[in-house]
Formats: C-alpha cells, structure tokens, sequence
C-alpha cells in the first residue's frame, strides 16, 4: 500500500507531500489544477522513462520519495530478498530522482542502487495504474492467465503440471544425450577400445611421472653424492672424537664448577646427535646403489607416461579422467538398446502424466473462465456499459510449464462491435471501468495492493455513476484504491478526499494538494456539483456526505 508521497521541484509542484490511507482516497480539484501532475509524478515511481523537460525550472532536479508498506507473504519479498533489500518494519522507502542537466536519473529502493526495469518490476506488484495502458497489469495475457488459475483454484493441477513439464524436459535432454554419445561411442569404439586398453596397462598413478622425474635426477648425480656423503662420514667420525675429548674435559671442570654443567649437557647432545647423524648415513650409504638397468627402466617408464599425455593428457590425471569417460562411452555403446528403451519409456510415461494434467488444467480453466466471464459482465453493465459482451479466451498454445494454454481477455463494448483482445481498446474511460469491474470481482485473487485509477468517470453520470461508486468502494474493503474524479457522486463516498489547486505567487506557478474535511469538504463537494457554492449546492453536498457517513 502507498502510505506516503512526496514530490519535489516536478512541473509546478515545488513541494508537495501527501499521506495517503487505507480504502478509498479521492483527488478532486478544478480542470488543469495539476492532477496529472501528480499522476506523471507517480509514473516516475513506477518506472517510466524520466524527462528533463519536466523539471521545475531553476532547480537541480526532480525528486520523488514514497514510502510502500508490503504485506508479509507478499510474492514480491523473495525477489526483493534477492536484491538485498528486507523492508523494515514492512514498509520499504523508494527514492526517485531526475536531473535537470540531462545526468543519469538514480533510483534507490532503502539504499540500494536500482534500474529503471527492476523499479519497473517492483512497482508492478504493488501498484496498479489504470488509464496508462504501460502500467495496466491486467492486460498482460500471462497475467490474466494467472487470475484465471487464481480464481479457479488451480494450485494444485499448476504445481503437478509443472513438475511433469521439467520431468519430460530433463528426460528429453537425458534421451538426446544418450543419442549424441551413442553416436560418438560407435564411431570412435575402435579408437576408444584401443586407448583404454593403453591406458589401463600402463596402470599410471597420479604424480608417478613427478616422483620419477626427480628419482631420475638423484640417480644422474649419483658419484657425486656418493662421494660427498663418505667425506661427510669421515669428517663426522673425526669430529666424534673430538666431541668425545671435549665432554671429557668439561665433564672435569664441571665437577669443580657446578656452573658449567649445562655446557656438559649440551656437549652431550651434540655427540648424541653426531652418533645418529653417522648412523643414519652409514645406512644410507649401504641402501643405495646405481644400476644403469634400473635407470634405464625409469627413464621407459617416464617416456610411456609422456607419451600418455600428449595423447590423452595434458595430466595424468587427464589421462585417467579420459579412461573413465571412455569407459562409459563404450558401456553406453555396447549396452545402448536397454538404455534407451528405459529412457524412451521413462520419457513416455512422463508425457502421459504431463498431459493428463494439461488436459485437467485446460478443463478447469475453460470452467472458470465461463464463470468469472458471466460475472465481470453482470457488472460491467452497471457501469454505463449495458451493452458490453466480456469473454476470456482459452485457446490451445505451446505446451510450458503452466500447461498448453493461452488465456487472453476478450470485450466488445459496443452493440456490432467484434470482440477485441482487452489490450486493444482504445478508449481510456472504458478501459478503466473493464479495469474496475475486474478489480472488483476478483479482489481475492488479485496481491497488487494498490489501486489507481484516472477517467474512471469518463462520459458517465446519473445512476451508473452511482453504481460506479458503489463498486470503487466494494473494492476499497480490500484494496486501497486512489482515484482522480471530477463526479461528486463518487468523491462524496470516499474515505479520504484531497483537493488539487493552482496558485499564482510573484509570478510564479504553483500546485498544492491538501486533504479537506468538515465544511472544507462540503464546499468542495458543492463545487464539483454546479461549479458554484452556493446554498443550494452546500445543502445537496452536506446530505450527500451525511447518506455516506
């Protein structure tokens, strides 16, 4: 629900704020006050293209802040949630602005930097503006296909139909991929069969070719280590002595100076670790040996695992990962009937469960559809549209993941006329009363909140005025609904009336609006009676508002 607005430097507005409430808002105010003003300026909050020209002249900029409460499990919270944006307190801030100069107009949603196609997105779940056809919800066909599923309770037969859909779509993408692999498998099976048996007799080991590599290099510079590692053995056994002759000697002066017996430990442990360092070289020097046979044979077995790579690596582990899909590839081949019959009977049951349900779901929608139709037109023709013929369509479409439907909302308005798609009506007041009648049979069905209408009024009066009043207010127990008039029969039944006026001040133009109440309101409410306010007038508009109060 739209709480509150706030427009800054937009056309004659310099600033203007307006709280708006729940269940039926009017705006009234004399021709060419600023009412559309104030429709451009909610435009712009739901997202249509800015321009520069519409800023007041000598400022920086347009601003538009709102303020939009959101109910919990409103549809659109998971997608805000996306977008980093949790509503506090269940009310969002939206902040609009347009430079004069021509700069890039921002858009922020509590913080968070927006494009014009997702304020775009947002604003059409929350708000509906009939009368600018850009914004009318309803004349989407995928929309009217979810109020007619809506209406119809068709949850449930969605929910299975869906879950078919991507069964059968998963298992044709299942059934073409076994084709595609059979095909590869029996045009390369010869080639396959012989580089898995290659591959598998070479029983590689992954990081076998780096361990041989530098076991290679150790064996190259064998002399050389076999020559330093005996020196270093005789130096040790020399340094030993020496080790041994100097523990001797401090043993001695540490019996005389209790002091140097940490020195005495220390020496202890350097001959120790000098003991083992000879020990573990001794052992070392009589484990290894050179044999230019085994050399050799590494060098072969390096030379097979290159050679291995190039072909199917560039890794080793690449050659084993290829080993593997081979495998696989000639298991599909050679045992290709069986599983492509388990497929192609899988992927026919799931055809058949996909289209019992599309069959069921195109069943209960050709029900609802008769009844919703009956419905919107019994009101439709309290609405100065006596002669109008409403139908919804339910044609035969591509089958998708909501069925093989296409709903489209169909209406002829005059008596001769065809039935048009509803998009293609070309009149604003009429579409605004088919919007309203919609709006109100399908309340329930319906999560956009707000609801805003303009030439609702359009060449009607009398008791189909009347009848309109009765059924924006009907709407307005569920919906907030804000609504631009120029009937007191309608102005005189809302919850809250604003009225729209123009002032001259030093030269300057300016649009304010202000909410009226008490005699401000009968006045106003006398005005739109007979343009005058004269006692008569104030009379007939004080018992108007008195038959609503």
């Amino acid at each position: 629900m739209l709480e509150h607005l706030e427009i800054r430097n937009f056309a004659l507005i310099e600033n203007l704020s307006v709280d708006f409430s729940g269940g039926f808002n009017v705006i009234t105010g004399e021709t060419g006050s600023g009412k559309s003003i104030i429709l451009g300026a909610l435009g712009l909050l739901m997202g249509e293209k800015a321009d520069t020209g519409a800023v007041r002249t000598g400022t920086d900029g347009i601003v538009i802040d709102a303020v939009v409460s959101i109910p919990e499990g409103h549809e659109i919270l998971p997608w805000l949630k996306e977008k980093g944006v949790e509503p506090e307190d269940g009310v969002i801030y939206i902040r609009r602005t347009v430079n004069a100069n021509g700069g890039r107009s921002l858009i922020h949603v509590q913080n968070q930097l927006f494009s014009r196609q997702d304020l775009c997105t947002l604003s059409d779940s929350i708000i509906d503006m009939h009368g600018q056809s850009e914004h009318q919800s309803l004349l989407l066909w995928e929309r009217q296909r979810r109020i007619l599923d809506s209406y119809a309770d068709n949850g449930e037969l969605l929910s299975r139909c869906e879950q078919a859909y991507h069964k059968v779509g998963a298992l044709a993408r299942q059934k073409e991929d076994l084709a595609k692999r059979l095909e590869e498998g029996r045009r390369q099976a010869d080639y396959l069969q012989f580089a898995l048996e290659e591959i598998e007799g070479a029983d590689i080991r992954t990081g076998e070719d780096e361990e041989l590599k530098e076991r290679i290099k150790v064996l190259g510079q064998f002399e050389s280590i076999y020559e330093n590692v005996t020196l270093c053995t005789d130096h040790l056994k020399d340094a030993r002595t020496n080790i041994y002759d100097a523990l001797s000697s401090m043993a001695r002066a540490s019996r005389i100076d209790q002091s140097l017996n940490d020195y005495t430990a220390r020496i202890e442990s350097a001959r120790i670790e000098a003991e083992d360092i000879a020990s573990g070289l001794k052992d070392y020097l009589a484990s290894v040996n050179y044999s230019e046979d085994s050399v050799n044979a590494m060098q072969d077995r390096l030379a097979l695992l290159q050679k291995l790579k190039r072909k199917y690596g560039p890794s080793l582990s690449d050659v084993q990962t290829f080993a593997e899909k081979a495998r696989e590839t000639l298991d599909v081949t050679e045992n290709f009937e069986s599983h492509l019959a388990r497929c192609q009977k899988e992927l026919d049951a799931a055809n058949a469960e996909y289209n019992n349900v599309s069959d069921k779901l195109s069943a209960s929608r050709k029900k609802g559809a008769k009844a919703l139709q009956s419905r919107i037109q019994t009101v439709l023709r309290t609405l100065g549209m006596p002669n109008a013929v409403f139908s919804i369509d339910v044609s035969e479409a591509k089958a998708g993941a909501n069925g093989s439907d296409h709903v489209e909302f169909m209406i002829s308005a005059n008596p001769g006329e065809p039935e048009k798609a509803l998009r293609e009506i070309a009149s604003g007041g009429e579409l605004s009363r088919v919007m309203l009648a919609l709006k109100t049979v399908l309340a329930g069905s319906d999560d956009i909140q707000t609801q805003v209408f303009d030439e609702v009024d359009s060449g009607i009066g009398g008791s189909v005025a009347l009848s309109l009043a009765k059924c924006i207010c009907d709407l307005s127990r569920s919906k907030q609904v804000i609504a631009i008039t120029h009937l007191a029969s309608i102005a005189s039944r809302a919850d809250t009336q604003m009225v729209v006026s123009k002032t001259v001040e030093k030269g300057r133009t300016y649009t304010h609006l202000r909410q009226v109440e008490g005699e401000d309101r009968v006045h106003e409410i006398a005005r739109m009676l007979s343009g005058d306010e004269s006692e008569v007038s104030l009379s007939h508009a004080r018992n108007m508002l008195t038959e609503q109060a």
